[in-house]
């Protein structure tokens, strides 16, 4: 099995994604409608990561758009000017227990296949939601910006 995952290089990575919450629920012996993801955006480049997580999966691949990471705060900052696309860092996709609602300073940056958001009349273009720390500014920032993950930076 692969160290990391690139979400992108799937045909259908919802469904991956539900697998990866159906083998946790599996070993764990709990249901899988009572899990849902934590995210850990990775401090270490790739190359450190040096084995398989204890439980969930790697994903990278993904861009950042409408913001950049800063991998010393761990959280969202400004890109830099004229940048409208930054590489996200590799994020760990831990299934957990689903949590009652979001916390403070905690922004849900939806995931799309492509810069164009709406998508088509028989594929939505959205693939899941990615809690990240939104650092000095709030969530309200990040909305208003319109900043997402992307899987392909093509339409």
């Amino acid at each position: 099995m692969p160290l990391i995952f690139s979400l992108s290089y799937f045909t259908f990575p919802t469904g991956f994604l539900t697998a990866v919450l159906q083998t946790s629920a599996r070993s764990n012996n709990i249901s899988v409608d009572t899990l849902s993801w934590e995210f850990i955006v990775q401090i270490l480049d790739d190359v450190n990561l040096t084995g398989q997580p204890k439980d969930g999966v790697y994903i990278n691949g993904l861009y950042l758009e409408g913001a950049a990471w800063d991998k010393k705060n761990c959280c969202l900052i400004e890109a830099n000017a004229m940048q409208l696309v930054t590489e996200m860092p590799t994020i760990h996709f831990k299934p957990a227990e689903i949590k009652k609602k979001t916390g403070r300073g905690i922004y849900a940056c939806p995931c799309y296949y492509y810069p164009d958001r709406a998508g088509t009349s028989d594929r939505a273009s959205f693939v899941v939601s990615v809690d990240l720390k939104s650092g000095a500014c709030g969530a309200d920032h990040w909305i208003k910006r319109g900043t997402a993950l992307l899987l392909s930076l093509d339409n």
